[in-house]
């Protein structure tokens, strides 16, 4: 079901702005659902960067492949929940801001939030170990995920 069908776009704008989450998580949303992340295809499409590829494993980069593909996010995935992750890779939408709203038209408050704070954590852990050398294992981010979900 299409978020234009179910809700409207100013709907899933109002439940992605009143999700249960802090409000860096929720800006962190906004500006995944405004393509402004800062992956390297962004990056090199404002000339920031001579470089389109993922700064851990070489791949094309987009906030697609950061968030969902690139193997570290699929290890974190893997860990917090394989059958979100499945669902997650498996819907296909032309952009990430129609792909954060079919997320929340297909998930509950709760398991949007879950999936909404992975997301943060994910490329927080990724901006650690492409700025500050800092590498956190899959293992470790999905604990600081549950410790931050219990919070």
């Amino acid at each position: 079901m299409s978020y234009r069908n179910h809700r409207g776009r100013s709907g899933a704008w109002n439940t992605l702005w009143s999700t249960a989450v802090p409000g860096k998580v929720r800006m962190f949303l906004w500006r995944l659902s405004k393509q402004s992340l800062p992956t390297e295809d962004v990056r090199a499409h404002r000339k920031m960067s001579t470089t389109s590829s993922c700064g851990l494993c070489g791949a094309a980069d987009s906030w697609r492949h950061s968030l969902l593909e690139c193997a570290m996010a699929r290890c974190v995935w893997a860990l917090v929940d394989g059958e979100l992750a499945k669902h997650l890779c498996e819907t296909v939408e032309p952009t990430a801001r129609r792909w954060l709203f079919s997320m929340i038209d297909t998930h509950s408050h709760e398991s949007f939030v879950k999936l909404s704070v992975t997301l943060w954590v994910i490329w927080w852990a990724r901006r650690q170990v492409i700025h500050g050398e800092i590498y956190q294992t899959s293992s470790a981010t999905h604990h600081f995920i549950n410790r931050f979900l219990a919070e």
